[in-house]
C-alpha cells in the first residue's frame, strides 16, 4: 500500500469542529490512510486554527505520520486532490435562526427549518449556489476526485451534484446510522445489534426491514412491540431524542419513519400545532440555536457529537444515550468509503445517499435517495431495497419534486420555479403565505443569491 502515502485528502469547511475531528481520527487509526496529506480549509482562520490545534493534538497522542497542514485558499486545498470532504456553510447558526423566525412571522410552524419547508429551501438555495463555485473548481483541479459531502440539506445539494455539478459524489449522514445506534441501547442493546434496512429521502427514511445482528431472521414485529410498549416513543424529557410524534406516525400509517421528531416534521404537514408543544415537551428550536451561538462549542478528541448536535452542545445534563459517544459504531463513513475504493475491498453501508437506480422502485429512478449499499468496483451501488408503502412513497415523491425545482431555480435565477416550490412546502398554507414568506425570505438572503436579481 506504499501508493496510499500519496493521497491527498482536503476538508473543505474544516473550521467545524466535529466533523474535521471525526474525519481526522479515523485517518489517524487507519491502516489504508494513516500516511496520507490531510488539508485542512477554512474561510474562517480563527476556526481553522482551533480545528488545527485539536487534530494535531489527537495525531501527536497516536504518533500518527498523517501529514497535516492548513491553508485559507481552496483552490489550493483542491488542487490534485483525491478526496474532498465538505462540511461548509456561511454564517450556519445566524441564518438557520432567521430560516425559522422569518416564516414564523406569517404563521408557519417549523421544528427544524433545515432540510424541509420554506427554511429548508432557502438553506438549499444558498448552499448549493456556494457549491456551484466549488464544483467548478473541482472540475477543473481535481476532476477525477470523489466530493464526500456532509453539509445539509443533504438531497438537495446532492441533487445539483447530479444534474449540474459535473463532479462524483456521495452524501454522508448518521441519521439512520446513529439514531439506530440510539434506539439499540434504548431497548437494551448494543449499539449495532440491530440492523436496519430503510428507505426514503434524507431525514425521511421509512424502516423496511430490522434483524438482530446473529439471528437469520426479522426482528420486525417484536421490534415495534417494543416500540409500542416504550416510554421513550410515548413521552419527551429533557435530553431524549423525541420520537413520540415517530410513535404516532407509526400508529395512522403503519410504518416506521427513522430518525427523531424535528427531522421527520420537517417533511410533514400534520405534526402537532404550536399550541400543543409546551405539553408535549416540544419547543421552538431557535431556543436551542441561541444558547448553541451564545456557548460556542469546540470538539475535543473525545466527543465529536456535541460539536454537531447543538442541543447535546448546550445541555445542562449528559444525554442519556449515547452512553459513550466515542463508541466504534458512531464514527461517520467517509474514510471507510475511502478504504474500500483504495483496496477494492467490497465494504456495506447501512444508508448513504446515492441515485436510486430503482433500489425502491416507487421512487423515480434517477431520484436521490437515502440507502444501505455496497463500495465496490470504484463505486457505491445501492441494494434492492423494494417498493415503500403506498403512503410513504407518496410523501417521499413530493421531496424529490422540490430538489428538481429548487437546483433547477437556483440554477436558473427563476424566481417563479422558486416560488412553485414555495408553494409545495408541507407547512405552507395559501398562496398568499407562499408569496409572502418568499418575498421575505428572497429580501433577506438578496445577498447571498445574486442570480435571482
Amino acid at each position: 500500500m506504499a501508493g496510499m502515502a500519496n493521497l491527498k485528502i482536503s476538508m473543505i469547511g474544516a473550521g467545524s469542529p466535529g466533523f474535521s475531528m471525526a474525519v481526522a481520527e479515523d485517518l489517524v487509526r487507519s491502516k489504508v490512510l494513516r500516511e496520507a496529506s490531510f488539508v485542512l480549509m477554512d474561510v474562517d482562520p480563527e476556526r481553522l486554527a482551533k480545528s488545527e490545534q485539536n487534530i494535531r493534538a489527537m495525531a501527536a497522542r497516536e504518533k500518527s505520520p498523517l501529514k497535516i497542514s492548513t491553508t485559507l485558499d481552496r483552490r489550493a486545498a483542491l488542487a490534485g486532490c483525491n478526496y474532498i470532504v465538505t462540511a461548509c456553510e456561511t454564517k450556519r447558526l445566524p441564518y438557520w435562526i432567521k430560516d425559522i423566525e422569518i416564516p414564523r412571522r406569517h404563521g408557519v410552524a417549523q421544528t427544524l427549518g433545515e432540510n424541509g419547508g420554506p427554511g429548508g429551501q432557502f438553506h438549499a438555495m444558498r448552499n448549493i449556489t456556494m457549491f456551484m463555485d466549488i464544483c467548478r473548481d473541482i472540475r477543473e483541479l481535481c476532476p477525477d476526485a470523489w466530493l464526500m459531502n456532509f453539509t445539509n440539506p443533504m438531497s438537495y445539494l446532492c441533487t445539483y451534484f447530479e444534474r449540474a455539478g459535473g463532479v462524483n459524489w456521495l452524501g454522508f449522514c448518521h441519521q439512520v446510522h446513529g439514531s439506530f445506534g440510539v434506539v439499540a441501547e434504548v431497548l437494551g442493546y448494543e449499539p449495532g445489534e440491530l440492523e436496519v434496512i430503510s428507505g426514503g429521502v434524507n431525514h425521511f427514511n421509512w424502516l423496511v426491514d430490522i434483524r438482530r445482528r446473529g439471528s437469520n431472521r426479522s426482528f420486525m414485529k417484536e421490534f415495534l412491540e417494543q416500540v409500542r410498549k416504550s416510554d421513550f416513543w410515548r413521552k419527551n424529557r429533557p435530553n431524549v431524542p423525541q420520537q413520540q410524534f415517530t410513535r404516532d406516525v407509526l400508529d395512522t400509517f403503519g410504518a416506521y419513519p427513522v430518525g427523531y421528531d424535528d427531522h421527520v416534521a420537517e417533511y410533514l404537514p400534520w405534526f402537532y400545532p404550536p399550541e400543543e408543544w409546551e405539553a408535549r415537551g416540544y419547543e421552538w428550536k431557535t431556543v436551542s440555536l441561541n444558547k448553541w451561538l451564545a456557548k460556542p462549542v469546540s470538539a475535543t478528541p473525545t466527543d465529536t457529537l456535541s460539536a454537531v448536535e447543538p442541543d447535546r452542545a448546550v445541555a445542562k445534563e449528559k444525554p442519556p444515550f449515547p452512553k459513550d459517544t466515542t463508541h466504534p459504531y458512531y464514527r461517520e463513513r467517509t474514510c471507510v468509503v475511502m478504504e474500500a475504493f483504495e483496496t477494492n475491498t467490497p465494504t456495506y453501508l447501512d444508508a448513504i445517499n446515492i441515485i436510486n437506480h430503482g433500489s425502491i422502485p416507487n421512487l423515480p429512478a434517477n431520484a436521490v435517495v437515502d440507502i444501505p449499499a455496497v463500495a465496490v468496483g470504484g463505486r457505491v451501488r445501492g441494494i434492492q431495497v423494494g417498493e415503500l408503502p403506498v403512503a410513504c412513497a407518496e410523501l417521499c415523491r413530493r421531496q424529490v419534486t422540490l430538489h428538481e425545482l429548487v437546483v433547477q431555480a437556483t440554477l436558473t435565477g427563476d424566481r417563479q420555479l422558486a416560488l412553485q416550490a414555495m408553494c409545495l412546502q408541507p407547512q405552507i398554507r395559501s398562496l398568499t403565505q407562499a408569496r409572502a414568506v418568499f418575498d421575505d425570505l428572497m429580501k433577506e438572503y438578496a445577498a447571498e443569491l445574486p442570480q435571482f436579481r
